[in-house]
């Protein structure tokens, strides 16, 4: 943790400040069009959203080594890398932990995205593919541009299942949050 700290933590400020000027966009932005019957909670989810991506961005699109062009590795063959690392390392705890990380990086994803739609038909099945979406442009990005990462099937693979369980996460919220509220009607 302490490492993802020294790594990203410039970020933190950036987003609290782009959070704070897409809350003041959006304010102007309703006072200006009169959109009285839109709530604001509405509009939560969507920032939420918006900022998930840009942590996903800052942290998979940003350069290994600052200001020096790096040449990054590809692997298109599924656990192919994994398999490597479990049979050439001795550390088991890294290759499980780049698996992890890769899901982690986009369970907010999965679970605003799907709180944004909550409204649709298919929400794990849209969320899944807009996970899927994002990752493959990540993915294609880091092998375009000369940031030294490496692109990977495993990493699509996990980014994807990733939204799938925050998607999930978010179906499971609400349905505790409908029983919470059926027993609290029922009670009342």
């Amino acid at each position: 943790m302490i490492q993802l700290w020294r790594q990203f933590g410039w970020v933190v400020p950036i987003l609290a400040l782009v959070t704070a000027a897409l809350v003041m966009a959006v304010f102007v932005w309703k006072n200006q069009k009169g959109k009285a019957g839109a709530r604001w909670a509405d509009l939560i989810p969507v920032l939420f959203t918006l900022i998930s991506i840009g942590g996903i961005f800052l942290i998979t699109l940003s350069p290994l080594v600052p200001g020096v062009a790096l040449e990054g590795n590809t692997n298109f063959r599924p656990f192919d890398n994994l398999r490597l690392n479990l049979i050439y390392r001795t550390h088991l705890h890294i290759p499980i932990r780049n698996l992890l990380a890769n899901i982690v990086l986009f369970l907010p994803f999965g679970f605003f995205y799907s709180w944004w739609i909550r409204k649709r038909r298919w929400i794990l099945v849209k969320t899944t593919i807009a996970g899927s979406v994002l990752s493959i442009f990540v993915e294609v990005n880091q092998f375009l541009l000369p940031l030294g990462r490496s692109t990977d099937i495993d990493d699509w693979m996990m980014n994807t299942s990733g939204a799938f369980i925050g998607s999930l996460l978010f179906l499971l919220f609400l349905k505790v949050c409908r029983l919470y509220v059926n027993r609290k009607d029922i009670k009342s």
